[in-house]
């Protein structure tokens, strides 16, 4: 009888042939990863999100703590640059007011959403993923709607957009219907 030097092979084998046979005979379509990525230092908060999944796109965005402003941008297909930026202050929405806070820091995440055209929203398109940026002194955080239709990708000129308010959560106050 003989032995295998290496018995660690064949359960290796058998999970690699059956991989093989799900998936030529179309029993189950693959799994994509979506990576979100976020980093922040003392100035500023930086995110990366999925605004297309479909077609492999992402953006980048970009939270300056000295002025509130978020900026973001996704690359076009084709050129290689900047085709669609973003661009809203945050300030307003988490409730600060103009001098009020000499130095706010900011977390900034990203998430996944389905949202659906309505009236509140104006009807437009969204990416599947929204922005989150809360207030580290507060606790309030804002989510932002990325407006996006598949046809941006292949945008020869720039974009501009605005990010749009979804709403805010306030932990440290009463709740607001």
């Amino acid at each position: 009888m003989a032995t295998s030097s290496r018995p660690w092979c064949v359960p290796g084998a058998l999970v690699m042939v059956g991989f093989v046979v799900v998936h030529s005979l179309g029993l189950a379509p693959l799994r994509v990863a979506h990576a979100i990525t976020a980093e922040a230092n003392e100035s500023f908060a930086v995110c990366t999100v999925p605004v297309d999944m479909a077609n492999g796109i992402e953006g980048i965005f970009v939270l300056d703590f000295a002025t509130g402003d978020l900026t973001g941008g996704v690359l076009g297909a084709g050129s290689g640059l900047f085709a669609v930026s973003y661009k809203c202050n945050v300030l307003a929405d988490l409730g600060f007011q103009l001098g009020q806070a000499k130095e706010p820091r900011f977390l900034l995440v990203a998430g996944q959403a389905e949202l659906r055209a309505n009236p509140r929203l104006g009807r437009r398109q969204f990416a599947k993923a929204v922005l989150y940026v809360t207030d580290c002194t507060t606790g309030a955080t804002a989510a932002y709607a990325i407006p996006w239709a598949a046809q941006q990708a292949n945008a020869t000129g720039p974009i501009v957009s605005d990010l749009v308010l979804l709403d805010v959560a306030r932990p440290r106050g009463p709740a607001v219907p």
